[in-house]
Protein backbone atom coordinates (compact mmCIF):
# COMPACT_ATOMS: atom_id res chain seq x y z
CA UNK A 1 0.00 0.00 0.00
CA UNK A 2 1.68 3.29 -0.63
CA UNK A 3 -0.89 6.10 0.49
CA UNK A 4 -3.62 5.94 3.07
CA UNK A 5 -6.30 8.62 1.99
CA UNK A 6 -8.09 10.25 5.22
CA UNK A 7 -11.04 11.71 4.43
CA UNK A 8 -13.05 13.36 6.97
CA UNK A 9 -16.94 13.69 6.62
CA UNK A 10 -20.26 14.78 8.20
CA UNK A 11 -23.39 14.75 6.46
CA UNK A 12 -22.30 14.95 2.82
CA UNK A 13 -25.07 12.88 1.61
CA UNK A 14 -24.47 11.95 -2.32
CA UNK A 15 -21.91 15.12 -3.48
CA UNK A 16 -19.35 12.75 -1.25
CA UNK A 17 -19.07 10.01 -4.01
CA UNK A 18 -17.42 13.11 -6.26
CA UNK A 19 -14.78 13.12 -3.57
CA UNK A 20 -14.74 9.34 -3.56
CA UNK A 21 -14.65 9.07 -7.61
CA UNK A 22 -11.48 11.80 -7.95
CA UNK A 23 -9.60 9.02 -5.60
CA UNK A 24 -10.75 6.68 -7.54
CA UNK A 25 -9.97 7.72 -11.01
CA UNK A 26 -6.16 8.20 -9.45
CA UNK A 27 -3.69 6.85 -11.59
CA UNK A 28 -1.82 5.24 -9.02
CA UNK A 29 -3.70 2.11 -7.98
CA UNK A 30 -1.80 1.27 -4.96
CA UNK A 31 -3.82 3.53 -2.23
CA UNK A 32 -6.45 2.87 0.63
CA UNK A 33 -9.36 5.49 1.44
CA UNK A 34 -10.42 5.67 4.67
CA UNK A 35 -13.36 7.78 4.80
CA UNK A 36 -14.24 9.02 8.53
CA UNK A 37 -18.03 9.90 9.64
CA UNK A 38 -17.74 12.40 12.35
CA UNK A 39 -21.16 10.83 13.67
CA UNK A 40 -23.09 11.60 10.27
CA UNK A 41 -27.10 11.99 11.06
CA UNK A 42 -27.97 11.63 6.98
CA UNK A 43 -27.07 9.11 4.38
CA UNK A 44 -23.90 9.99 3.71
CA UNK A 45 -22.05 6.69 5.33
CA UNK A 46 -24.83 4.47 3.17
CA UNK A 47 -23.21 6.11 -0.35
CA UNK A 48 -19.38 5.13 1.39
CA UNK A 49 -20.46 1.39 2.15
CA UNK A 50 -22.28 1.38 -1.30
CA UNK A 51 -18.68 2.45 -3.09
CA UNK A 52 -16.75 0.11 -0.90
CA UNK A 53 -18.77 -2.89 -2.06
CA UNK A 54 -18.06 -2.11 -5.59
CA UNK A 55 -14.25 -1.46 -4.76
CA UNK A 56 -12.77 -2.83 -1.71
CA UNK A 57 -9.80 -0.18 -1.25
CA UNK A 58 -12.57 1.99 -0.02
CA UNK A 59 -13.23 1.61 4.12
CA UNK A 60 -16.00 3.32 6.47
CA UNK A 61 -15.11 4.52 9.93
CA UNK A 62 -17.49 6.04 11.98
CA UNK A 63 -16.60 7.37 15.67
CA UNK A 64 -19.14 9.87 17.96
CA UNK A 65 -19.37 13.64 16.61
CA UNK A 66 -16.75 15.88 17.63
CA UNK A 67 -17.50 18.75 15.55
CA UNK A 68 -14.61 19.09 14.22
CA UNK A 69 -12.24 17.34 11.21
CA UNK A 70 -8.96 16.74 13.76
CA UNK A 71 -10.51 13.91 15.63
CA UNK A 72 -11.46 12.00 12.24
CA UNK A 73 -8.28 12.56 10.68
CA UNK A 74 -6.44 10.98 13.83
CA UNK A 75 -8.90 7.93 13.69
CA UNK A 76 -7.89 8.08 10.30
CA UNK A 77 -4.64 8.21 11.29
CA UNK A 78 -4.73 4.77 13.73
CA UNK A 79 -5.83 2.95 11.05
CA UNK A 80 -3.70 4.03 8.22
CA UNK A 81 -1.44 1.05 6.49
CA UNK A 82 0.18 2.91 3.86
CA UNK A 83 3.83 3.93 3.56
CA UNK A 84 2.34 7.66 2.93
CA UNK A 85 -0.93 9.73 4.02
CA UNK A 86 -2.55 12.02 1.92
CA UNK A 87 -5.86 14.06 3.05
CA UNK A 88 -8.59 14.92 1.10
CA UNK A 89 -11.81 17.44 2.61
CA UNK A 90 -15.08 16.06 1.99
CA UNK A 91 -15.93 18.93 -0.70
CA UNK A 92 -12.57 19.24 -2.31
CA UNK A 93 -11.62 17.20 -5.53
CA UNK A 94 -8.27 15.82 -7.25
CA UNK A 95 -7.02 15.48 -11.06
CA UNK A 96 -6.09 11.96 -11.59
CA UNK A 97 -2.48 12.41 -11.36
CA UNK A 98 -2.56 14.05 -7.57
CA UNK A 99 -0.96 11.00 -5.98
CA UNK A 100 1.20 10.05 -8.79
CA UNK A 101 2.70 13.75 -8.92
CA UNK A 102 3.53 13.96 -5.01
CA UNK A 103 4.71 10.45 -4.26
CA UNK A 104 6.99 10.97 -7.38
CA UNK A 105 8.59 14.34 -5.69
CA UNK A 106 8.88 12.57 -2.47
CA UNK A 107 10.81 10.24 -3.47
CA UNK A 108 12.86 12.37 -5.87
CA UNK A 109 13.61 14.30 -3.21
CA UNK A 110 13.86 12.99 0.03
CA UNK A 111 11.28 15.13 1.31
CA UNK A 112 8.71 14.34 4.26
CA UNK A 113 6.11 16.21 3.64
CA UNK A 114 5.09 17.49 0.01
CA UNK A 115 2.24 20.17 -0.77
CA UNK A 116 0.93 20.29 -4.50
CA UNK A 117 -0.52 22.94 -6.36
CA UNK A 118 -4.22 24.05 -6.06
CA UNK A 119 -7.03 25.74 -8.29
CA UNK A 120 -10.27 27.27 -6.23
CA UNK A 121 -13.42 26.05 -7.54
CA UNK A 122 -17.30 27.78 -6.72
CA UNK A 123 -20.26 26.13 -6.15
CA UNK A 124 -20.68 26.04 -10.01
CA UNK A 125 -17.22 24.50 -11.20
CA UNK A 126 -15.77 27.70 -11.90
CA UNK A 127 -12.08 28.30 -11.15
CA UNK A 128 -11.77 31.54 -8.99
CA UNK A 129 -8.21 31.54 -8.77
CA UNK A 130 -5.03 29.50 -8.98
CA UNK A 131 -2.42 29.11 -6.24
CA UNK A 132 0.26 31.94 -7.17
CA UNK A 133 4.11 30.51 -7.25
CA UNK A 134 4.87 32.99 -3.88
CA UNK A 135 2.08 30.60 -2.00
CA UNK A 136 4.04 27.48 -3.25
CA UNK A 137 7.58 28.87 -1.40
CA UNK A 138 8.34 27.26 2.02
CA UNK A 139 10.97 27.84 4.80
CA UNK A 140 9.87 27.77 8.45
CA UNK A 141 9.36 31.94 9.00
CA UNK A 142 6.67 31.51 5.67
CA UNK A 143 5.40 28.67 7.98
CA UNK A 144 4.94 30.55 11.32
CA UNK A 145 3.96 33.45 9.62
CA UNK A 146 1.19 31.90 7.01
CA UNK A 147 -1.25 28.76 6.96
CA UNK A 148 0.59 27.59 4.10
CA UNK A 149 -1.22 24.54 2.78
CA UNK A 150 -4.45 23.45 3.29
CA UNK A 151 -4.74 19.35 4.05
CA UNK A 152 -6.42 18.47 0.59
CA UNK A 153 -2.91 19.32 -0.68
CA UNK A 154 -0.19 17.99 1.42
CA UNK A 155 0.97 14.49 1.73
CA UNK A 156 3.30 13.20 4.30
CA UNK A 157 5.49 10.03 5.39
CA UNK A 158 3.38 7.92 7.75
CA UNK A 159 3.90 8.58 11.26
CA UNK A 160 5.11 12.28 11.17
CA UNK A 161 2.03 13.52 12.78
CA UNK A 162 1.75 11.49 15.55
CA UNK A 163 5.52 12.23 16.17
CA UNK A 164 4.61 16.19 16.91
CA UNK A 165 1.85 14.95 18.42
CA UNK A 166 -1.19 14.47 15.58
CA UNK A 167 -4.07 16.83 14.58
CA UNK A 168 -5.51 19.29 17.32
CA UNK A 169 -8.49 20.39 18.09
CA UNK A 170 -9.18 24.43 17.86
CA UNK A 171 -10.95 27.29 16.83
CA UNK A 172 -9.56 26.73 12.99
CA UNK A 173 -6.67 26.61 10.86
CA UNK A 174 -5.28 23.10 12.75
CA UNK A 175 -3.74 22.49 9.60
CA UNK A 176 -1.21 25.24 10.00
CA UNK A 177 -0.89 24.50 13.57
CA UNK A 178 0.42 21.12 12.56
CA UNK A 179 2.25 21.88 9.64
CA UNK A 180 4.11 24.65 12.13
CA UNK A 181 4.78 21.81 14.75
CA UNK A 182 6.51 19.65 11.55
CA UNK A 183 8.56 22.69 11.06
CA UNK A 184 10.11 23.38 14.29
CA UNK A 185 10.73 19.03 14.33
CA UNK A 186 12.72 20.01 11.24
CA UNK A 187 10.59 17.88 8.33
CA UNK A 188 11.78 18.43 4.89
CA UNK A 189 9.74 20.18 2.47
CA UNK A 190 8.71 20.05 -1.06
CA UNK A 191 6.56 21.84 -3.07
CA UNK A 192 4.73 21.71 -6.45
CA UNK A 193 3.08 24.72 -8.29
CA UNK A 194 1.05 22.26 -10.61
CA UNK A 195 -2.56 22.43 -9.33
CA UNK A 196 -3.21 18.59 -9.30
CA UNK A 197 -5.71 19.43 -5.53
CA UNK A 198 -9.25 21.12 -6.66
CA UNK A 199 -10.51 23.38 -3.30
CA UNK A 200 -13.75 24.55 -3.15
CA UNK A 201 -13.76 28.39 -2.80
CA UNK A 202 -16.97 29.43 -0.04
CA UNK A 203 -16.55 32.02 2.32
CA UNK A 204 -19.02 30.03 5.10
CA UNK A 205 -16.02 27.19 5.46
CA UNK A 206 -14.61 27.25 9.19
CA UNK A 207 -11.32 28.42 7.40
CA UNK A 208 -13.43 32.38 7.01
CA UNK A 209 -15.63 31.69 9.95
CA UNK A 210 -13.00 31.11 12.75
CA UNK A 211 -12.80 33.96 15.64
CA UNK A 212 -9.40 35.24 15.56
CA UNK A 213 -8.44 35.92 18.63
CA UNK A 214 -4.84 36.98 18.69
CA UNK A 215 -2.73 40.33 17.92
CA UNK A 216 0.01 41.21 16.83
CA UNK A 217 1.13 44.25 18.41
CA UNK A 218 2.38 47.36 16.62
CA UNK A 219 1.91 50.77 18.40
CA UNK A 220 0.92 51.44 22.57
CA UNK A 221 -0.50 54.72 23.45
CA UNK A 222 -1.82 55.72 27.09
CA UNK A 223 -4.15 58.41 25.56
CA UNK A 224 -6.97 56.72 23.18
CA UNK A 225 -7.35 60.00 21.27
CA UNK A 226 -3.66 59.73 20.24
CA UNK A 227 -4.31 56.07 20.08
CA UNK A 228 -7.13 56.78 17.75
CA UNK A 229 -5.35 59.35 15.22
CA UNK A 230 -2.48 57.45 14.59
CA UNK A 231 -5.21 54.26 13.72
CA UNK A 232 -6.78 57.06 11.64
CA UNK A 233 -3.73 58.02 9.79
CA UNK A 234 -2.41 54.40 9.24
CA UNK A 235 -5.41 53.43 7.47
CA UNK A 236 -5.51 56.48 5.84
CA UNK A 237 -5.70 56.44 1.42
CA UNK A 238 -2.81 59.20 1.86
CA UNK A 239 -0.39 56.54 3.18
CA UNK A 240 -1.27 53.19 1.20
CA UNK A 241 1.32 54.04 -1.30
CA UNK A 242 4.24 54.61 1.27
CA UNK A 243 3.24 50.99 2.74
CA UNK A 244 2.90 49.24 -0.51
CA UNK A 245 6.94 50.16 -1.01
CA UNK A 246 7.83 49.58 2.25
CA UNK A 247 5.81 46.14 2.58
CA UNK A 248 7.60 45.47 -1.09
CA UNK A 249 10.99 46.39 0.03
CA UNK A 250 10.53 44.39 3.22
CA UNK A 251 9.49 41.09 1.21
CA UNK A 252 12.34 41.45 -0.78
CA UNK A 253 14.98 41.06 1.65
CA UNK A 254 13.27 38.62 3.44
CA UNK A 255 13.37 36.40 0.78
CA UNK A 256 16.87 37.02 0.14
CA UNK A 257 17.72 36.13 3.34
CA UNK A 258 15.65 33.06 3.58
CA UNK A 259 17.02 32.01 0.17
CA UNK A 260 20.59 31.84 1.72
CA UNK A 261 19.18 29.06 4.40
CA UNK A 262 19.41 24.91 3.33
CA UNK A 263 15.72 25.43 4.27
CA UNK A 264 14.45 27.46 1.65
CA UNK A 265 12.21 25.92 -0.66
CA UNK A 266 11.03 26.71 -4.25
CA UNK A 267 8.78 24.70 -6.03
CA UNK A 268 10.16 22.02 -7.94
CA UNK A 269 8.26 22.95 -11.22
CA UNK A 270 8.83 27.06 -11.50
CA UNK A 271 12.07 28.90 -12.41
CA UNK A 272 10.69 32.49 -12.44
CA UNK A 273 12.33 35.63 -11.04
CA UNK A 274 10.78 35.74 -7.21
CA UNK A 275 11.59 39.53 -6.85
CA UNK A 276 9.28 40.43 -10.04
CA UNK A 277 6.51 37.80 -8.57
CA UNK A 278 6.94 39.93 -5.42
CA UNK A 279 5.78 42.70 -7.17
CA UNK A 280 3.18 41.01 -8.72
CA UNK A 281 1.71 39.55 -5.69
CA UNK A 282 2.89 40.39 -2.41
CA UNK A 283 0.73 38.07 -0.86
CA UNK A 284 3.19 36.47 1.82
CA UNK A 285 2.46 38.82 5.37
CA UNK A 286 1.01 41.57 3.03
CA UNK A 287 1.02 45.35 4.41
CA UNK A 288 0.86 45.26 8.25
CA UNK A 289 -1.77 47.90 8.46
CA UNK A 290 -4.06 46.14 7.37
CA UNK A 291 -6.76 44.64 9.74
CA UNK A 292 -5.77 46.99 12.50
CA UNK A 293 -8.43 47.03 15.55
CA UNK A 294 -7.72 49.49 19.04
CA UNK A 295 -7.43 47.64 22.44
CA UNK A 296 -7.31 48.66 25.89
CA UNK A 297 -4.61 47.23 28.16
CA UNK A 298 -3.32 47.40 31.11
CA UNK A 299 -4.28 51.01 30.92
CA UNK A 300 -3.20 51.84 27.65
CA UNK A 301 -4.30 51.55 24.29
CA UNK A 302 -2.75 49.26 21.87
CA UNK A 303 -2.72 49.25 18.23
CA UNK A 304 -2.81 45.81 16.74
CA UNK A 305 -3.68 43.27 13.85
CA UNK A 306 -5.57 41.05 13.46
CA UNK A 307 -3.96 37.39 13.63
CA UNK A 308 -5.99 33.99 12.32
CA UNK A 309 -2.97 31.87 14.38
CA UNK A 310 -4.93 29.62 16.66
CA UNK A 311 -2.42 29.40 20.04
CA UNK A 312 -1.10 32.73 22.00
CA UNK A 313 2.03 30.98 21.87
CA UNK A 314 2.04 31.14 18.31
CA UNK A 315 1.23 34.66 18.23
CA UNK A 316 3.65 35.91 20.47
CA UNK A 317 6.34 33.90 17.72
CA UNK A 318 4.89 35.93 15.20
CA UNK A 319 5.36 38.95 17.14
CA UNK A 320 9.03 38.89 17.57
CA UNK A 321 9.69 37.66 14.11
CA UNK A 322 7.62 40.10 12.33
CA UNK A 323 9.75 43.48 13.64
CA UNK A 324 12.68 41.49 12.61
CA UNK A 325 11.46 40.70 8.65
CA UNK A 326 9.50 44.00 8.01
CA UNK A 327 11.72 46.85 9.59
CA UNK A 328 10.52 49.09 6.78
CA UNK A 329 6.68 48.87 7.79
CA UNK A 330 7.42 49.56 11.70
CA UNK A 331 9.45 52.20 10.99
CA UNK A 332 6.60 54.21 9.18
CA UNK A 333 4.59 53.02 12.05
CA UNK A 334 6.78 54.82 14.17
CA UNK A 335 7.09 57.95 12.52
CA UNK A 336 3.71 58.09 11.19
CA UNK A 337 2.90 57.84 15.51
CA UNK A 338 5.43 60.48 15.68
CA UNK A 339 4.10 63.07 13.86
CA UNK A 340 0.23 62.67 15.58
CA UNK A 341 1.94 62.69 18.50
CA UNK A 342 3.52 65.96 17.83
CA UNK A 343 0.01 67.17 16.41
CA UNK A 344 -1.54 67.35 19.31
CA UNK A 345 -1.69 69.70 22.54
CA UNK A 346 1.21 69.62 24.76
CA UNK A 347 -0.42 68.93 27.75
CA UNK A 348 -1.64 65.76 25.41
CA UNK A 349 1.71 65.14 24.03
CA UNK A 350 3.18 64.61 26.92
CA UNK A 351 1.38 61.56 27.91
CA UNK A 352 2.21 59.78 24.64
CA UNK A 353 4.07 56.92 24.40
Amino acid sequence: MDVSVICPTYNRSEAIMRTIDSVRGQSLAAWELLVVSDGCTDDTEDWVRRAGRDDPRIRLYRIDRSGHPSGPRNHGLAHARGRVVAYLDHDDLWHADHLRVLLDAMEATGADLVAAGCEYRDDAGVVVSRLPPLGAFWHPQLQMVGPMFEPSRVAHRKGLAERVGGWRVGAGLEDWDLWLRMADAGVKVTTLLRPTAVLRYDLSTRRHRMTRRHRLPLASFDDPVIAHGVMRELLGDHNIDAFRVACEADMKDWMRQMAATPEFVRPLDWDGAVDAEIEREMILLGQIVQDIVMVPERRRFVLAKILSCSTAEHAERIATLAPVVQPRQFGLIREIARAVVQSQPRSRARNAA
